[in-house]
């Protein structure tokens, strides 16, 4: 990342062609020694392929066409979940920050739960809401509203007093102090929350794809499994990283940035 001229060493938020060869180098080795040791057959190719192997089997076994729909069906299913967690937990992470008695009350079961995976929520998604899409969709909600709701109420609960006693000397009041001062204050770690929860969600989607799916990146990969076919295993889990990586680029760039410029150029 480029640095403000002048020797203050202050990181300006953009990437330079240097930062960027470099980063995708570091992508370049990982393929280059992973198709080292199946080449010279250190790890049995046969559970480890090589990258050439799962280029092979994305072309032969699993054509575009069908990558593309399972792709926007596991994407259809985190954009519901991740609306309704993210939604939830902002809401849910800033009404407690800002109401001390709400606070006492729903922080010891949301610390209770944070720590259970989503994959221990199967069953009881099962049994409320059947093998349709709904209890998919609630196992990705898992994932996006815990760490959103915890960092949406670490932002409010950290925001600088000074910052309100200066406020309040402005006459704002009330919701006023809410919108104007809180929020914006709290919105880099609501940003981080968001993030992460996302990331949480593509997490989430082979847990909820368990569930009675016939289609989505899961069900493929474990369609594969079961065909013992572990080169479309791993294609499944590339794609993933790779949806995963680019939807939380255009996140970052599109929104965060537009609305954070500040931080982000901090």
């Amino acid at each position: 990342m480029e640095r403000e001229p002048g020797g203050g060493g202050a990181v300006t938020g953009r990437y330079s062609a240097r930062d960027i060869w470099i980063s995708w180098s570091g992508i370049l080795f990982v393929l280059v020694v992973w198709q080292a040791i199946a080449t010279f057959g250190l790890i049995n190719p046969a559970i480890f392929p090589g990258p050439l192997d799962v280029v092979r089997a994305a072309v032969t076994l699993v054509p575009p066409e069908r990558v593309l729909s399972h792709a926007r069906t596991s994407l259809t299913r985190i954009a519901w979940g991740f609306s309704l967690g993210a939604g939830l937990g902002v809401l849910i992470g800033v009404a407690s920050g800002w109401y001390r008695r709400l606070a006492t009350v729903v922080r010891a079961p949301i610390e209770l739960l944070r720590p259970i995976p989503p994959l221990a929520w199967i069953p009881m998604a099962i049994i409320w809401f059947g093998l349709g899409e709904s209890s998919k969709v609630f196992i990705i909600f898992l994932g996006a509203f815990f760490p959103v709701v915890t960092n949406a109420y670490k932002g409010m609960t950290g925001v600088d007093p000074d910052l309100f006693r200066a406020a309040q000397t402005l006459g704002l009041h009330g919701w006023r102090l809410l919108v104007r001062v809180a929020l914006p204050a709290s919105l880099p770690d609501i940003a981080t929350g968001v993030r992460v929860g996302w990331s949480l969600s593509f997490g989430a989607l082979v847990a909820a794809e368990l569930i009675a799916a016939d289609r989505g990146l899961g069900f493929m990969i474990m369609n594969a499994r079961e065909l013992g076919q572990i080169a479309v295993i791993m294609y499944g889990i590339i794609v993933i990283g790779a949806l995963n990586f680019l939807t939380d680029w255009l996140i970052r760039e599109a929104l965060f940035k537009r609305r954070l410029r500040w931080h982000f150029a901090s």
